[in-house]
């Protein structure tokens, strides 16, 4: 993505309580001794638990850019998503995903998902995050010598997961999603000497993809 190095040299050219009741007594007469008193202890059946953690990992990709400047860049990596169900339908949810391509990208996100479609085998959800991610890039150049970037983003996913239940305890799923990427650090080193910045016009944003498998335990 030598167009980032490029925008990130104009960045880095430019940048800057109860009452008291008395108690009752009642009087009763005895039981008779020929009649047995039978008592009864009510059965509570066990409920029947869910697992409430899972733990998935499996392909992720996106193909994400700026207008701005450039094209749309694709990104291939892995994934790892810890769950909490917090709820039948809903879980809390944290993941850490590295994708690279000419440049690498790193993103750690946290979010809610939510089943509205589910059966014995197949399931349904969305979700929505909040996260950061982090895009660095390096390069030598033959006049400026090493060049380094490294761009640091607020980032807002959502995604459709489709899954299937291969056993009660494990789900192979898809998703298909969207993301906003806004810029909060631009950085750019040639040499040693550092300069750093922000801009709107580094927001990205772009489509993402992830296949996986997930274990309940």
């Amino acid at each position: 993505m030598k167009k980032l190095l490029f925008i990130g040299l104009m960045i880095g050219a430019s940048s800057v309580a109860g009452a008291n009741t008395p108690l009752a007594i009642q009087y009763g007469n005895p039981a008779a001794i020929d009649k047995a008193v039978i008592t009864t202890t009510p059965y509570y059946a066990q409920e029947n638990l869910i697992s409430q953690y899972s733990l998935a990992f499996g392909y992720a990709g996106s193909k994400i850019g700026s207008d701005s400047f450039f094209g749309t860049e694709s990104f291939d990596g892995l994934f790892i998503n810890g769950e909490y169900q917090s709820h039948p339908t809903a879980s809390l949810w944290a993941e850490y995903k590295f994708q690279s391509s000419d440049i690498d990208y790193n993103q750690v996100a946290m979010g809610i998902k939510n089943k509205f479609l589910e059966n014995d085998q197949l399931y349904s959800a969305v979700s929505i995050g909040l996260g950061m991610s982090w895009v660095d890039e390096s390069e030598t150049n033959a006049d400026l010598g090493r060049i380094d970037l490294e761009l640091d983003y607020f980032t807002i996913p959502v995604a459709l997961e489709v899954g299937y239940k291969v056993a009660p305890e494990a789900d192979l799923f898809g998703s298909f999603g969207y993301q906003w990427m806004f810029n909060r650090d631009a950085k750019i080193c040639m040499n040693g000497a550092c300069v750093s910045g922000k801009s709107d016009d580094l927001d990205l944003n772009g489509v993402t993809y992830q296949f996986g498998f997930r274990y309940y335990f």
